[in-house]
C-alpha cells in the first residue's frame, strides 16, 4: 500500500490551505493508500542556523561505514523530527502551500531550509555512497493564494523544487489553485475533478 503525505504549509489553522487540504485528503482517500498529514500551523520549526552538524554527522557515518540507511540528522530538536520520519516513509507528497509575495510563508521557509540534512546525505562532501542515485519520489505542489500579485509564484515553485530535490523528491506537477476558496470564486473552484481509474 502506498504512503501519501499531505503537507500544509500555511501558518493559519483553519485558513484556505487547510480547507483545500481537507478536500484533497478526501479525494486521495479513494485510492488504495495510507494518508498522513503534517501541518505547519500545528507545528513549531526553527530555522536552519548553518551549524553544519548534519555535515559532521554525515562524515562520521561515512567513516564508520554505517549501514543504517540514509536518515537526516539535525541538532535542533523540534517538530521537524516528526516530518523527517514522515518524509522518509512517504512514497508520494502533496504540498499545499500559500504564496506570500511570490514565495512561501516565512514559517514554512524554515521547514524547507531544514531539509539541508538530506542534501548532506545525498550530495554533500560526505554523501552516502549511492544516495544521490536513488529514484526520486513525486511531489505535487498545490499553490493557494488570493491572486492579484503581478509577480506570480515562480519563486515559490523554484524554492520547493530545490528543497525537496535535495531530500530525494521531484516536483512532478504544479496545481495552480490561486483564487480557490475566495468569496468571488468559491462555487467555481472548490470541487476537485474526478480522478480517472489508474491515476
Amino acid at each position: 500500500m502506498k504512503n501519501i503525505l499531505v503537507i500544509t504549509g500555511s501558518p493559519r489553522r483553519r485558513g484556505v490551505c487547510s480547507r483545500y487540504a481537507d478536500e484533497l485528503v478526501s479525494t486521495l482517500g479513494g485510492m488504495d493508500a495510507r494518508i498522513g498529514r503534517w501541518n505547519m500551523a500545528e507545528s513549531s520549526v526553527g530555522g536552519c542556523t548553518g551549524c553544519e552538524a548534519c555535515r559532521r554527522r554525515s562524515a562520521a557515518r561515512r567513516a564508520a561505514d554505517a549501514s543504517e540507511g540514509v536518515h537526516p540528522y539535525c541538532v535542533i530538536r523540534d517538530d521537524m523530527q516528526k516530518l523527517y520520519t514522515m518524509l522518509d516513509a512517504a512514497d508520494e507528497v502533496h504540498l499545499v502551500c500559500p504564496v506570500y509575495f511570490a514565495g512561501p510563508p516565512g514559517q514554512f521557509k524554515c521547514v524547507l531550509d531544514r531539509l539541508q540534512p538530506y542534501w548532506e546525505l545525498r550530495r554533500g562532501p560526505n554523501a552516502q555512497p549511492g544516495a544521490a542515485d536513488a529514484p526520486k519520489r513525486p511531489v505535487t505542489l498545490h499553490v493557494i493564494g488570493a491572486g492579484g500579485d503581478p509577480f506570480g509564484f515562480a519563486p515559490l515553485e523554484t524554492i520547493v523544487r530545490s528543497a525537496f530535490g535535495s531530500a530525494g523528491f521531484r516536483v512532478v506537477e504544479v496545481v495552480d489553485r490561486v483564487g480557490w476558496g475566495q468569496p468571488e470564486s468559491e462555487s467555481e473552484k472548490q470541487t476537485f475533478p474526478a480522478q480517472s481509474e489508474g491515476e
